[in-house]
C-alpha cells in the first residue's frame, strides 16, 4: 500500500508523532559543529565558543589522541554566558563528555597548565566535538497524555543520537589514533631498512678488506 494512501485516511493528531519525529531527525542530522582535532602545547589555553540562537542542547566531548604519558596538567571546562563554569573535567582524564540545556553563548576551553614552571613539558593531541542543537517542541503543547508521551518520545531520541554522536566521534578520534600509530610504525620501519642496509654495506667492506689483507699476507708469505 503507498505511504500516501495509508496516511491519507488518518486523522492530523495521530500523525502529529510522526511529523515531530521527522522533523526531530531532519534538526539533529545537521548539527552546529562537528569532530575537531588539534595540539595544544605546554602552558597554554585554547578555547572555542557555540552560539545558542533559541533554547538548545549543547553536547561536548573530547579525547586525547596520544595515549603515552599521564595528561596529569590538561583539563576541560565550559562556561555558559555569564562566565560560570557549568563543567569541568578532572586533571588527568583522557576524556569526557557534557551535556546542557541552554541558549546564548558558550565557551569550551582547554587548558594545559604548566606544572614543572620551566616551560618544559608534554604537549597533547586533543579531539573535541561542540554540538549545539534547537529543542523541538510540541506544537500542541504539553497538555493531554499523548502529547506527554510524545515529548517522553523526543526526548529520548534526541538523548540516543547524542549518544550516537559520542560512538562516532569516539571512532573518529580510534582511527586517527591508528593513523598516528601506523604513521609511527611505518617511520621505525624505514629506520630499521637503513641501518641493516647500511650494515650490510659496512659488512661488505669489513669482508672485502679482510680477504684482500688475508690475500696479501699468503702472497708474502710464498715469496719468503
Amino acid at each position: 500500500m503507498p505511504l500516501f494512501t495509508a496516511i491519507s485516511g488518518r486523522h492530523v493528531s495521530s500523525l502529529r508523532p510522526l511529523i515531530l519525529i521527522v522533523f526531530l531527525v531532519t534538526t539533529l542530522i545537521h548539527p552546529a559543529t562537528g569532530s575537531v582535532q588539534f595540539e595544544i602545547a605546554n602552558g597554554e589555553t585554547i578555547c572555542f565558543g557555540t552560539y545558542a540562537l533559541v533554547k538548545s542542547v549543547i553536547t561536548s566531548n573530547f579525547d586525547l589522541i596520544d595515549d603515552e604519558g599521564s595528561p596529569e596538567s590538561f583539563s576541560a571546562q565550559i562556561s555558559d554566558p555569564a562566565g560560570k563554569v557549568v563543567w569541568s573535567s578532572d586533571y588527568g582524564a583522557s576524556e569526557g563528555s557534557f551535556r546542557w540545556e541552554g541558549e546564548g553563548r558558550y565557551e569550551l576551553c582547554f587548558d594545559n597548565k604548566d606544572t614543572t614552571g620551566d616551560g618544559v613539558g608534554d604537549d597533547y593531541h586533543v579531539g573535541f566535538a561542540l554540538r549545539t542543537v534547537p529543542i523541538v517542541q510540541d506544537p500542541a503543547g504539553a497538555a493531554g497524555e499523548k502529547n506527554s508521551m510524545t515529548s517522553q518520545l523526543i526526548s529520548s531520541m534526541s538523548q540516543l543520537l547524542d549518544q550516537l554522536e559520542d560512538i562516532s566521534d569516539h571512532q573518529t578520534y580510534m582511527r586517527a589514533r591508528e593513523s598516528t600509530h601506523r604513521e609511527l610504525s611505518e617511520n621505525i620501519f624505514a629506520r630499521v631498512v637503513r641501518w641493516t642496509l647500511l650494515e650490510g654495506i659496512v659488512l661488505l667492506f669489513v669482508a672485502g678488506g679482510q680477504v684482500m689483507y688475508l690475500r696479501k699476507f699468503f702472497e708474502k708469505k710464498r715469496v719468503l
